[in-house]
């Protein structure tokens, strides 16, 4: 099953770029984990309980299509939907793209797990069975 797209709304600013005013390769990857968490608080998942040490969710993959360069004052939208892949794995999908804007800039997806106090990998928390 999957959501409807969460969309955030913000603007890019010097400490998000490198010298030359475009966005810093690393910093999309903390855009999509804005994305993911907005889209956890939507479906009634605070952050709060999903760092719980019985059931912390942890990043298990990440892969990123840079198309075009976000740059320094952009206003920007991260379109997040999540996708439960199986007992164990949920699936972010994650576009940016400029607010009014329909050509997606950057594009990735993050897998993400749920593990134990001692980092085995467990089934996903029971919050989830209705995602």
């Amino acid at each position: 099953m999957q959501n409807k797209d969460h969309r955030l709304e913000f603007r890019v600013y010097m400490e998000d770029t490198d010298a030359q005013g475009i966005v810093y390769h690393a910093n999309y990857l903390r855009y999509f984990e804005r994305g993911r968490s907005e889209v956890l608080e939507s479906l009634g998942v605070p952050m709060a309980r999903i760092a719980q040490p019985d059931s912390r969710l942890v990043v298990y993959e990440a892969r990123i299509k840079f198309r075009r360069p976000v740059l320094l004052g952009d206003k920007i939208e991260v379109l997040t939907s999540m996708l439960r892949e199986s007992e164990y794995r949920l699936r972010f999908r994650h576009q940016i793209r400029r607010k009014g804007e329909d050509e997606t800039l950057v594009s990735g997806e993050v897998d993400v797990v749920a593990i134990d106090r001692d980092g085995t990998v467990r089934e996903l928390p029971a919050i989830f069975n209705s995602v």
